[in-house]
């Protein structure tokens, strides 16, 4: 019988839940049983996820609108999701945005909206749940690095490249200083996958080009993505913590 993640009478966070690795994480956590409280700065994107959920009739989905790095809405999101599911046993930072503008022409503007979204947004979600997680003394964290986090990035400029590793040594840091309360904290680095965030911003020729320079020959889909992070909140990495996980379809190691 093939083993199968169960994350029933577990309940979490999810942001970035319009769209992307974000959604598909959402709606995977969902169909694994668990109640997911769903966070975008996008309504309509959350309303679809949500939809998605609900039919599969599978689990709770909750829509909460907020910007990830606005520390007032991040404390009233997670404020929310404790008064509706009365804990909260996880946390995936899967929001963020991309942006190729060579670096000698970003401006301070686009440098703080890069840093604040891709990085501090998630520093306000870690610092909103684990006072909670702490007191219970359980929980697990995911922080949606990227490759980018590991190496360089192929595709964002410098300003994502530096959020991403800031992401990676974040959740090193929270891992050690939070082990003894019995809370996991991971990085999961992603390479190459085919968001709609990808496809606005990227021509076809590049991103032709792309998967034919990966060793798989293709760029992942947002659901194999999903399923490590599912792993990663799961029982089965009850011993994993303060780790950078890899799926980038072997591109790291060329």
């Amino acid at each position: 019988m093939a083993w199968q993640i169960d994350l029933s009478g577990k309940y979490g966070i999810v942001t970035g839940a319009a769209s992307g690795i974000g959604k598909a994480a959402a709606i995977h956590l969902a169909a694994t049983g668990a109640g997911v409280a769903l966070v975008d700065i996008s309504p309509d994107g959350l309303a679809a996820c949500a939809g998605a959920i609900r039919k599969s009739g599978q689990s709770s989905a909750l829509e909460l609108p907020a910007d990830a790095a606005d520390a007032q809405q991040v404390e009233a999101a997670v404020a929310r999701c404790r008064e509706e599911f009365g804990a909260v046993d996880f946390l995936v930072n899967g929001h963020g945005i991309l942006r190729r503008t060579p670096f000698l022409e970003i401006d301070l503007p686009e440098w703080d909206l890069m840093i604040g979204v891709n990085l501090r947004g998630c520093f306000l979600f870690c610092r909103a749940v684990l006072p909670h997680m702490r007191a219970r003394r359980q929980g697990a964290i995911v922080n949606v690095a990227s490759l980018a986090g590991r190496t360089c990035s192929i595709l964002g400029g410098a300003h994502y490249t530096t959020a991403k590793h800031g992401l990676v040594g974040l959740s090193r840091h929270l891992a050690r200083e939070f082990a003894p309360f019995g809370i996991r904290v991971n990085a999961f680095c992603p390479g190459a996958t085919m968001t709609p965030m990808i496809e606005k911003s990227t021509p076809p020729d590049e991103i032709a080009r792309v998967a034919a320079a990966l060793p798989r020959g293709r760029w992942a889909t947002p659901e194999e993505q999903a399923r490590v992070i599912g792993f990663l909140l799961s029982d089965a990495a009850a011993n994993i913590t303060g780790a950078s996980i890899d799926s980038n379809g072997g591109s790291l190691m060329i």
